[in-house]
């Protein structure tokens, strides 16, 4: 019997929903948990015809909430699963010839559309739980669109989600509006249980219990991760009034789904159930009998480092929006409670929604999925598309992996990774494995991610045996066996070990002890970890698997011991020889370059050497490397010559006497044009105390420019003392530094760069300190003269201070009078 409209809302908006779908290319469907949208909706859009004789399909992020919704349906329709309404998930199928509701989840959907652009079976694609943004659910998002407007303009496709604020619809040509349903809810209370604790295990070991016996319904607390769930649960499990009155259920992603099954059952002999969840209870999976929860604020997710290719698992706070669908879970039957562990005040700091994993997941099988496809991941209509440097940098790595070519076009072992349900390095490494290393795929297998439960770095293990994995795992070994067994053999390498193989698909994983405290290692992608070791033995090189990141700090969780040569022989062709460049002084004070050969993976140095007698051609390399890494200003500062004659130089430039560039940037760059031809690279080495800069920069000037130099900018200036006072040209403006005596009778100084510049003059004391600067002397001598007169000469009587200064002969003596 199908429920009510009273019962079910979602039936209200039934007509809107179908006059959209007939209408729209996209329709959008805003209803919160409890409305009916992924359970009694299907059926009725079915009745409607919308899909026009073809099945339909629902994408649902997670196996179990497939799975549970098809049995849910069937079970309406008093049918076996697999008949009218079916699934297909991973490991897991029941469907049959009569199936034309069709539940999914998005690597099933995604390798649908792979292999059958056109969606020939379905006329309609339903998008549940949208706002879970997952990067396959993107991705098959953006390939029904594609669909849409290239094979099938009369798919259709459906968006349902409980909060879809914030997403930008219209940005990617959708300009239906959304079609909103409200839930017929119960009265939820929300406790705030103050400032949030590190010790967080024990304030629930103190509340749940209580609410054991004070609450009614069963419980769902939300934390973090598997481990901060097996902590709970084994506590929770030695407390009396817990063994009494209930039973303490786990529910996390990689878990068997036989065992996930559970939690949707009463609890036996009519227990409380204590649900311990990740964040995979928050909106894909509806528990029946929940009441109450318990919200730690948390969760882990993994972050994609796309510089150093490194996924990071990462505790975070979940966003508001989170936050808001798990207290959801407490009213679905009744009035809930909902307890959350931090303050009020505290929520000031959540984002208002948590990112879409595309923006920062691993992107790389998103990336060869799509050049299977046949289109650049930028001309896909993505609603968040991503980062375009992480798209560069994903490409580098594929074409590291030899995926993609030098032109970026997929290559035959590029095709075969596919094949393979795992990350692409783990797919590499199955592609180039011989047939007659079958017995290494359970080690290959066993790499597959997994939460770590700390900073402790463990050793990867030296034999893995299919029967140590757990059913989940198994399931996975199992699947990758087959699809092993029917592979094109892309290699022709045999012989080789296992660290061989492991080598060739993380050859930017290879990690070096920098030898500080003995844990620090600097990875080839030039990334920095901790080994957190208790061991004597801390090898040199490691092979990097995991990681973990706590704070601004990077904990190798998994990894290989191997030794330099096994790198050499693995990856020869990545291993490059480098001229380097090394500033050393003697003991006399002497500095001079010293020339050194560096082997590199990427930015690790495998062994550097010394060149005693480096050849011209490395000299000149050694050299363009050191004043690349230098400033050549604090080089220039050493040679007081030089720098003099750049300064009046660059004077002149600025003031367009001169037409020849004097930036320090450009100099730089261009040093083995003007520079290089005045060194001595036959001499075998060079002193960087004489470097040529002088003769080199007078060359590069001009030497017919040297006389307009002198006469524009000139060195220095004779006053009517008779003196030859400098000219400073490293500030701002020409200055001359002068005692005031020595231009009596003087009105004006000679203006420079052809007569557009005046000199900041300096007027100094008999002590050579400065009492005056300007520009215009004769206004100096009729005003601010007197006043310097009045307070020096009292101090100074030695010396002449005149009434008319413009009449006095300049001296750079003692007033002759009062010479003793």
């Amino acid at each position: 019997m199908s429920p009510s409209k009273d019962q079910l809302p979602i039936l209200t908006a039934l007509q809107s929903i179908v006059d959209s779908i007939q209408t729209n290319p996209v329709t959008i469907l805003d209803a919160p948990p409890g409305t009916g949208k992924t359970t009694a909706l299907p059926q009725e859009l079915l009745k409607a015809g919308v899909s026009f004789g073809k099945k339909i399909c629902i994408l649902e992020p997670r196996r179990i909430a497939a799975k549970n919704a098809a049995k849910r349906i069937s079970q309406t329709l008093s049918e076996e699963v697999g008949k009218t309404v079916g699934y297909r998930v991973r490991f897991d199928s029941k469907i049959s010839k009569d199936t034309k509701i069709e539940f999914v989840t998005d690597g099933i959907l995604t390798k649908i559309l792979l292999t059958d652009p056109e969606l020939k079976e379905y006329g309609l694609v339903i998008f549940d739980e949208f706002h879970e943004r997952r990067m396959d659910s993107d991705l098959c998002f953006a390939l029904a669109r594609r669909s849409q407007e290239v094979f099938r303009n009369d798919l259709k496709l459906l968006i349902m989600s409980a909060t879809l604020e914030g997403q930008n619809f219209e940005s990617i040509g959708i300009q239906s509006k959304p079609i909103r349903v409200n839930a017929n809810t119960y009265p939820l209370e929300i406790f705030h249980m103050g400032e949030s604790s590190k010790n967080t295990n024990q304030r629930l070991l103190d509340l749940v219990p209580k609410a054991v016996e004070q609450t009614e319904g069963d419980i769902l607390v939300f934390l973090s991760g598997k481990k901060e769930i097996y902590d709970l649960k084994n506590g929770l499990e030695s407390i009396p009034e817990v063994q009494s009155n209930a039973v303490v259920l786990g529910l996390y992603g990689d878990m068997d789904l036989k065992d996930q099954e559970q939690i949707f059952l009463p609890g036996p002999n009519g227990k409380k159930k204590i649900i311990l969840s990740t964040n995979i209870a928050e909106s894909s999976v509806t528990i029946p009998g929940v009441r109450v929860v318990f919200d730690t604020g948390y969760h882990k997710h993994v972050l994609f480092d796309s510089d150093s290719g490194i996924s990071h698992l990462i505790k975070d706070r979940i966003s508001l929006s989170s936050a808001k669908q798990r207290a959801g879970r407490a009213a679905r039957e009744g009035k809930g409670f909902v307890y959350r562990l931090w303050s009020k005040e505290e929520e000031n700091s959540f984002l208002d929604r948590t990112k879409p994993e595309i923006l920062e997941g691993d992107i790389d099988r998103l990336v060869l999925e799509l050049k299977s496809w046949g289109e650049e991941i930028d001309q896909l209509p993505f609603l968040d598309p991503p980062n375009k440097g992480s798209v560069i940098k994903s490409i580098n790595r594929l074409q590291l992996l030899a995926c993609l070519d030098k032109n970026q076009n997929l290559t035959d072992l590029g095709k075969e990774c596919l094949r393979y349900p795992l990350p692409i390095r783990l797919g590499k490494i199955l592609s180039i494995l011989p047939k007659e290393k079958e017995s290494y795929i359970a080690d290959i297998v066993s790499l597959v991610g997994k939460e770590s439960s700390g900073t402790e770095a463990k050793t990867f293990p030296e034999e893995m045996q299919s029967k140590d994995f757990s059913y989940d795992l198994r399931a996975v070994y199992d699947q990758i066996l087959r699809i092993y067994r029917e592979k094109s053999d892309f290699s022709s390498i045999s012989g080789k070990d296992r660290l061989y193989y492991l080598i060739s698909g993380f050859p930017d994983r290879i990690a070096k002890n920098k030898g500080s405290n003995g844990k620090d290692f600097k990875l080839s992608n030039g990334k920095l970890g901790i080994l957190n070791t208790t061991s004597i033995q801390i090898p040199e090189y490691i092979l990097v698997f995991d990681t973990v990141s706590f704070g601004q700090d990077l904990f190798i969780t998994r990894f290989l011991p191997i030794s330099e040569n096994q790198i050499e022989k693995t990856l020869p062709n990545l291993i490059q020889t480098k001229v380097v460049s090394e500033k050393r002084t003697t003991q006399r004070g002497e500095t001079f370059l010293v020339v050194k050969e560096d082997r590199l993976l990427g930015e690790l140095v495998l062994d550097s050497k010394e060149t005693s007698h480096p050849n011209p051609t490395h000299l000149t390399l050694a050299l363009e490397e050191y004043i690349s890494k230098s400033s050549l200003e604090e080089e220039w500062k050493k040679d007081s010559e030089f720098s003099k004659f750049y300064n009046r130089v660059r004077f002149l430039e600025r003031h367009g006497v001169l037409d020849v560039k004097t930036d320090p940037n450009d100099l730089k760059q261009n040093s083995k044009e003007w520079l290089f031809p005045f060194v001595n690279f036959d001499s075998g080495k060079i002193s960087l105390d004489k470097l040529p800069y002088l003769e080199a920069f007078k060359a590069y000037v001009g030497y017919d420019k040297l006389n307009l130099i002198d006469s524009f900018a000139p060195v220095s200036i004779q006053v009517p003392s008779g003196s030859l006072i400098p000219l400073h040209y490293d500030g701002a403006e020409p200055e001359l530094h002068v005692k005031l005596q020595e231009l009596f009778g003087l009105k004006s100084l000679p203006k420079l760069a052809n007569g557009k510049v005046s000199i900041l003059v300096h007027l100094l004391s008999p002590a050579r300190r400065p009492v005056q600067i300007t520009k215009d002397l004769e206004s100096f001598w009729n005003q601010g003269y007197h006043e310097v007169k009045k307070e020096l000469k009292g101090r100074y009587p030695k010396h002449p201070w005149p009434d008319k200064p413009w009449e006095a002969i300049p001296t750079k003596q003692l007033n002759h009078n009062k010479r003793s």
